[in-house]
């Protein structure tokens, strides 16, 4: 892998240490530009499906196609979606619930999937069961299965844990809430575009998946991936004008889509969308596998230099199996915005502040990052460290 030239690509990295890539990534040169170049086509030509079906319509096709293969299911089995939060939504919201039915997410789960749960609680009376994270494969899928009870209905995981970058065996997991009857959604907005994934030997029911963190096209466009078997478990609660296999205007009569296709309604940038097809191209040039490797390497060296330096806690499990590219972790005596704030002013390092259930920071590592940016970050934490509280600790 050519560090060097896949860095020219990302003329954004002049601007900043980049530990940011799971917020929203910065974008490579080739996607940028054909994101443009598609913009500047429906400038130049007009809008591309009204102006020029015969054009547009097999290019839709074959974005479609090519998403699919990356992901290795059918075409059939993607309805495009604006994100993992709509996906999420297309998926409870076509389940009946009952006042006592209970849903089960993860303790550290993430805005997207947490507001919906705690929604429907308000709403239906669904108990929302939360199942701690571990750090060991086995005893995570016991705590996961010690929860599913009679009345749980969904499982519904983040496959990497958005703030603490937990990876979950989400293979098990899934075979577990199947074998049980219960159905399962993922979250894959820090799992896409790492490594090669298999949706249909994943063995998810549902999932939801983004274009704009780790597969590296612009923000945003997105997918709900619906096992073939699955799909039927659940309603079609918004039918749009994207969901009708035929409609008969004078009879008021129309058949929805066999395939996920159903459940899209839109409308929804369709650049946007061809641009993602065109990230997953340049992913697969570099190799997902190289991908991971590289990803393994730098997260490692990373967190084995954060468990040098006093006063830092890391969250995330050091095993490469049990995470992904996020790693978070804790300055003590420093409130996490400060740390955030002296870390982009005195070395223009970008990583994230969080607040949920545990408090600290989160830095992101894609691929294309150096050496030493990681031994930077931890330099630069080590020295403030060695400054003692931060400025929110001293004026309290």
């Amino acid at each position: 892998m050519d560090i060097g030239r896949i860095r020219s690509d990302f003329p954004a990295l002049e601007n900043f240490v980049w530990f940011q890539n799971g917020g929203v990534s910065i974008t490579p040169a080739p996607v940028a530009e054909a994101h443009i170049g598609l913009m500047r086509e429906l400038w130049e030509r007009g809008p591309m499906h009204i102006a020029f079906p015969d054009e547009e319509f097999p290019r839709r096709e074959r974005t479609r196609a090519q998403l699919a293969a990356f992901f290795g299911v059918a075409p059939g089995d993607l309805a495009l979606m604006r994100g993992v939060s709509e996906a999420f939504q297309t998926v409870i919201r076509g389940l009946d619930w009952r006042p006592g039915d209970r849903i089960l997410i993860s303790e550290e789960e993430e805005v997207a999937l947490l507001v919906p749960c705690l929604h429907l609680r308000d709403l239906y009376g669904v108990v929302v069961d939360k199942v701690p994270l571990v750090d060991d494969q086995d005893e995570q899928v016991e705590a996961v299965v010690a929860r599913i009870t009679e009345r749980t209905r969904l499982v519904s995981l983040s496959h990497v844990i958005s703030e603490t970058g937990y990876r979950l065996p989400a293979e098990r997991i899934c075979a577990a809430a199947r074998e049980r009857g219960v159905i399962s959604f993922l979250d894959m907005a820090h799992s896409a575009g790492l490594y090669p994934i298999d949706l249909n030997g994943l063995g998810c029911d549902f999932a939801g998946i983004l274009s704009y963190k780790w597969m590296y096209s612009p923000y945003a466009a997105g997918a709900l991936y619906a096992r073939k078997g699955s799909r039927d478990q659940i309603r079609v609660t918004y039918a749009g004008g994207r969901a009708q296999a035929w409609v008969d205007f004078r009879e008021d009569r129309f058949a929805l889509k066999e395939s996920t296709e159903r459940f899209e309604f839109g409308p929804w940038s369709w650049p946007l969308v061809h641009a993602w097809a065109v990230a997953v191209e340049y992913l697969t040039g570099i190799g997902l596998e190289a991908v991971w490797a590289r990803t393994a390497t730098l997260t490692t060296r990373l967190k084995q230099g954060l468990n040098e330096i006093q006063g830092v806690r890391l969250f995330t499990p050091v095993s490469p199996g049990q995470s992904a590219a996020l790693v978070a972790f804790n300055l003590d005596g420093w409130q996490p915005p400060d740390v955030r704030d002296a870390l982009r002013r005195r070395w223009r390092i970008v990583v994230k502040a969080f607040d949920t259930t545990r408090r600290g920071l989160r830095a992101s590592v894609p691929f294309f990052l150096l050496e030493e940016e990681i031994d930077l970050l931890l330099s630069s934490l080590a020295v403030l460290a060695s400054e003692g509280p931060g400025p929110s600790a001293k004026s309290g």
